[in-house]
């Protein structure tokens, strides 16, 4: 926001998309950055990867303190409906070129002047606020033969691609000895091309030539292995995110697998108890995690047996369904089934043992006890014992898996056709538990 006593630009009329033009300038402006950015606060900041809130900070400051006429032309130039999308690109590129030079010379005033460092600090929101301008002026600063090194390396880089072939190792290998100080940034953005991030851990033992931890963390390509812990603590906060506070009950579990899935690839790949730092950022992640993942088993049982609940009808002749406890049985029961094949990474034995006899005894009598009596319903009761039926077998798919919910199915329909006599029940086969790979929605 401007400070007292100075006004923002002004607002200027135009055109619907020349407005819409005007506001994508910005976007425009930090176009660079994309492979960059992140949603996350992590606890340890980590180079090249930069709090994509903080842009709109330094984007005001460069608009109000920095090249404010330039900014101000350049959104004059979007509004105009003459200007084409081509035109308007070029504008954006040099006034890019210029806030490079601009902001270098800002970045160096503070490292002499405590007074300009205090300034600035209060601007991007404190010394971590700096940190992410410092690289953003790194990138952007480099984008002439950056954008042009990244246009090299595939889009999607495979585990083989990372540990095994040289194209992507030779790139990398010449642009480190020719711009040694940006190891960080091309790992960061190596990093989100990577369909398995784990396995920069190997990339970098094969850039440093060595296999040794200890000799790797002391080379220059030791960033390749931080931006790895680094998205260790980036899933660990979003799990903590997904569980507190996103309503799709999938969320969670899903963060919680790919942190399971980057904390293996890198426990095989590299013995980081010969690391002091690198072993201690990720010992902390697996604490959280396990803290968090035990609440969630704490609660599961309870979970699973309120969405069991037959609903009730209102006095408005609607059906009052628990959705809330449903997605809540959902996510853990997905929990539940991904941390007894990934009990290693989450160190929970003996609350997973206990939670899952707990709801696989629930899930398999009250499941059983639904579809019997089921048969026994009629009009406005069978309706809502369906609804629970219904959603009896769809947590028990999540947890035993689809040859069992599909056993289910079949004593479902043969109790909607009245055969309380035979209701299928006791010919279901106990159920196979899911396992790694089975498939499990």
């Amino acid at each position: 926001m401007p400070t007292a006593g100075t006004p923002a630009p002004p607002a200027i009329g135009g055109s619907v998309g020349g407005a819409l033009r005007r506001n994508q300038v910005q976007r425009m402006f930090f176009t660079p950055l994309d492979e960059f950015l992140i949603n996350e606060d992590l606890p340890t900041r980590q180079e090249g990867r930069v709090y994509r809130p903080n842009l709109e900070r330094v984007w005001q400051w460069i608009g109000r303190d920095v090249l404010p006429g330039d900014v101000r032309r350049v959104l004059e130039e979007a509004e105009k409906e003459t200007v084409s999308e081509e035109r308007l690109d070029n504008f954006v590129h040099a006034l890019r070129r210029r806030a490079v030079d601009a902001v270098g010379s800002a970045l160096e005033r503070i490292d002499s002047s405590d007074k300009e460092r205090r300034r600035l600090s209060i601007e991007m929101g404190g010394e971590r606020g700096i940190a992410d301008l410092k690289d953003i002026h790194k990138i952007l600063a480099a984008e002439r033969w950056l954008m042009p090194f990244l246009n090299m390396v595939p889009e999607t880089l495979s585990e083989n691609r990372i540990k095994i072939d040289t194209d992507v190792l030779n790139l990398v290998d010449k642009c480190s000895a020719k711009y040694p100080d940006h190891i960080s940034v091309v790992a960061a953005a190596l990093l989100e091309r990577a369909d398995t991030p784990s396995a920069l851990c190997t990339f970098a033992g094969r850039l440093a030539r060595t296999n040794d931890p200890k000799l790797i963390s002391t080379s220059q390509f030791a960033p390749f292995v931080d931006v790895v812990m680094s998205e260790a603590e980036r899933l660990n906060v979003l799990a903590l995110e997904h569980r507190k506070n996103n309503p799709d009950p999938v969320a969670f579990s899903q963060a919680l697998s790919e942190y399971h899935s980057l904390v293996r690839g890198v426990e095989l790949d590299m013995d980081l108890t010969q690391t002091g730092d690198w072993h201690k950022r990720l010992s902390g992640t697996k604490r959280n995690i396990s803290e968090v993942v035990t609440r969630e088993l704490n609660n599961a049982h309870g979970a699973v047996r309120r969405a069991l609940q037959v609903p009730k009808w209102t006095k408005e002749g609607t059906l009052d369904q628990d959705k809330v406890s449903i997605d809540d049985a959902v996510r853990s029961l997905r929990v539940v089934v991904m941390v007894r094949n990934a009990s290693q990474t989450f160190a929970v034995n003996d609350v997973g043992k206990r939670t899952r006899q707990a709801v696989e005894q629930t899930l398999e009598i009250v499941t059983r006890s639904l579809i019997t009596d089921l048969g026994k319903t009629v009009g406005k009761q069978r309706k809502a014992h369906l609804a629970a039926v219904d959603v009896a077998i769809m947590l028990s798919e999540i947890y035993f898996g689809t040859d069992y919910a599909a056993q289910l199915r079949r004593s479902r329909q043969s109790a909607l056709a009245h055969t309380p006599k035979d209701d299928g029940i006791a010919s279901l086969r106990k159920p196979r538990l899911i396992t790694a790979g089975s498939g499990a929605q």
